[in-house]
C-alpha cells in the first residue's frame, strides 16, 4: 500500500497555485537555461567568423558545429543516473560550474583541433544541465500548470539565444574578426555568478525527496508553500488516484535501466525519442547554420547573425504560448499544431521568392518550430515514474540529440554545397511530419492529470481527481 503521509503531500502539492515562492524556482531555473542558452547559442555566431578568417574546410566546420552536442550525448547517460542517485540539484550546480569555466578556457585556443575539444568537454556539462529545469518543474508544478511553467522556463531559454548573436554581433563591430569570435567565450565565465543564487535558493525536487525517504524536508516545502497560497496544512487530504498509481507501480522493476528497455517505457520511449529528434534537427539547423543560410540569401555576415537570433527572440513567445494552450486544450492537439504550422514554415522557406513569403516563413518556423520544446520535453518527462524519471528523460535527450545535433548537423555542410538549401528545408518539412505522427497518434495525453497517473506503468483507465480524508 502506499504510504499515506506521501500520498498526503504529494496531494497537497498538486494543489498549490503558483506562489511566489514557485514562481521564484521557475526563475532559478530560467537563470539556469539562461547559462545553458549563452553556452550553447555561441556556436552558431561563432562559426560563422571563424569560417572565413580561419578558412575552414566543410569537414572542420562540421567538426566544430558537433563538438559541444558530443560532449552533451556523452555527459547525459551519467548524468541521469547521478540526479536519480544523487538528487536534481547536485546535477545543476556541478554542470554549470563545468561548462562555464571550460567555455573560458577556449577563448585560449589558437586551432581547429583544441577549440574542438574544448567545445566536446565543454557539452559534457551542458548535457548534465540541459534537461534538469524541465525534469523539476515537472516534479514540482501541479498538474493544471505543469506546461506553462515550464512554458515561462523555456521560453527564456529560447528566447536567450539572441544574447550570443547580440554579442558576437558587438564583439564584430568593435574588434578585427581574430579576436571577436573570442569575446562570446571570455563572457561565458559569467554563469558562475549564478550558482550563488542557485545554491541558496533552489530546492530539491519534492518528489524526489519522498523517493528517497525524506518526507520531512518535502513537509516544510509544502507547508511554506501552503502558508503563501493561505492553504491549510490538512494532513487528511488525500488523492485516491495519487495512491492507486503508486500502488499499480512494480517499484523493483525500476531499479535498474532494464524497466527502460521493458514494455511500456520502451515504445513510450521510442516515440518521445522520434518526435523530439524532429524537433531538434529544426532548432540545430537554424541555430548552428541559421546565419550561413540567410548569408547564401545575399543578407549581410552581420545582419545574418542578429536575424537568427530574432528567430530565437521570436521562439520564446512560442514557448510561453504553448505552454498556456496545451494546460487547456491537451499536449497533443496543440503540438499537431505547431508541427504542422512548422512544416508549412519550412516549405515557404524552401521555396520563398519573395521578402513577404520569406518573413512569413521566418515567423512560422521561428514561432512554431523553435517554440515546439515546452511540451515536446515535458511529455518526455510526463513518461517515467520517478525512480527512473533522470534515466529516462536522460536517454531520450541522448538519443534525439546524437540523431540530430551530431549525425544530422555534420552532413548540413556538404548538403548545403551539394544541393542548397532548397534540399535541407524540404528535408525538415518531411521528418517533422513523419517523426511525429507516431506520438500524436499512439502516445499518450498527459495534459490535467496528475504525474503519478501520466507515468504510471500499469494501465489505468482515465484518471478522475478523487479527494477524501484518510
Amino acid at each position: 500500500m502506499a504510504n499515506r503521509s506521501e500520498v498526503n503531500l504529494l496531494t497537497r502539492l498538486d494543489r498549490i497555485p503558483l506562489t511566489p515562492r514557485i514562481v521564484g524556482i521557475i526563475l532559478l531555473l530560467s537563470l539556469v537555461w539562461l547559462a545553458e542558452a549563452f553556452d550553447i547559442g555561441i556556436v552558431g555566431p561563432v562559426l560563422t567568423t571563424l569560417e572565413k578568417s580561419w578558412h575552414l574546410a566543410s569537414w572542420q566546420v562540421g567538426l566544430l558545429a558537433i563538438a559541444s552536442t558530443i560532449g552533451i550525448v556523452l555527459g547525459m547517460l551519467p548524468s541521469g543516473m547521478i540526479a536519480d542517485k544523487f538528487g536534481r540539484r547536485r546535477v545543476i550546480l556541478f554542470g554549470i560550474l563545468w561548462f562555464s569555466v571550460l567555455t573560458l578556457l577556449g577563448s585560449l585556443v589558437s586551432n581547429v583541433g583544441s577549440l574542438f575539444a574544448i567545445r566536446l568537454l565543454a557539452g559534457i556539462g551542458e548535457g548534465a544541465v540541459l534537461p534538469m529545469p524541465y525534469l523539476i518543474l515537472s516534479e514540482f508544478t501541479g498538474n493544471r500548470r505543469r506546461a506553462v511553467s515550464v512554458g515561462y522556463a523555456n521560453g527564456i531559454l529560447t528566447a536567450a539565444y539572441i544574447v550570443p548573436s547580440v554579442v558576437s554581433l558587438w564583439a564584430l563591430h568593435n574588434y578585427p574578426a581574430d579576436y571577436a569570435w573570442r569575446v562570446p567565450f571570455l563572457l561565458g565565465g559569467i554563469p558562475l555568478i549564478m550558482l550563488i543564487p542557485i545554491y541558496l535558493w533552489l530546492p530539491e525536487s519534492p518528489r524526489y525527496l519522498l523517493e528517497r525517504g525524506q518526507a520531512g524536508r518535502v513537509q516544510k516545502l509544502v507547508e511554506s508553500l501552503e502558508n503563501q497560497a493561505s492553504l491549510p496544512h490538512d494532513e487528511d487530504l488525500h488523492d485516491e488516484v495519487i495512491a492507486d498509481m503508486l500502488d499499480a507501480t512494480p517499484h523493483d522493476m525500476l531499479n535498474t535501466l532494464k524497466a527502460l528497455v521493458r514494455r511500456p517505457l520502451v515504445g513510450r520511449s521510442a516515440m518521445v525519442v522520434m518526435h523530439l529528434t524532429a524537433a531538434l534537427i529544426l532548432f540545430y539547423i537554424l541555430q548552428v547554420f541559421g546565419p550561413a543560410l540567410l548569408a547564401t540569401r545575399g543578407v549581410a555576415i552581420s545582419n545574418s547573425i542578429l536575424y537568427t537570433g530574432i528567430m530565437m527572440l521570436l521562439a520564446g513567445f512560442g514557448s510561453v504560448c504553448q505552454g498556456y494552450l496545451s494546460d487547456r486544450f491537451g499536449r497533443k492537439a496543440i503540438l499537431a499544431i505547431y508541427v504542422g504550422l512548422a512544416t508549412v514554415g519550412c516549405l515557404l522557406f524552401a521555396f520563398a521568392g519573395s521578402a513577404p513569403v520569406a518573413f512569413a516563413a521566418g515567423f512560422l518556423t521561428a514561432f512554431f518550430g523553435l517554440g515546439i520544446f515546452p511540451v515536446s520535453k515535458l511529455c518526455v518527462a510526463e513518461q517515467y515514474p520517478t525512480d527512473v524519471r533522470g534515466r529516462g528523460v536522460y536517454i531520450v535527450e541522448m538519443a534525439a540529440r546524437g540523431l540530430s545535433g551530431i549525425v544530422t548537423t555534420y552532413f548540413i555542410p556538404f548538403v548545403l554545397k551539394a544541393g542548397g538549401d532548397l534540399v535541407i528545408f524540404l528535408g525538415i518539412a518531411t521528418v517533422l511530419v513523419l517523426l511525429s505522427i507516431p506520438f500524436l497518434v499512439f502516445g499518450r495525453e498527459t495534459a490535467r492529470v496528475q504525474l503519478e497517473y501520466a507515468s504510471a506503468i500499469a494501465p489505468t483507465k482515465p484518471a478522475e481527481r478523487r479527494l477524501s480524508p484518510k
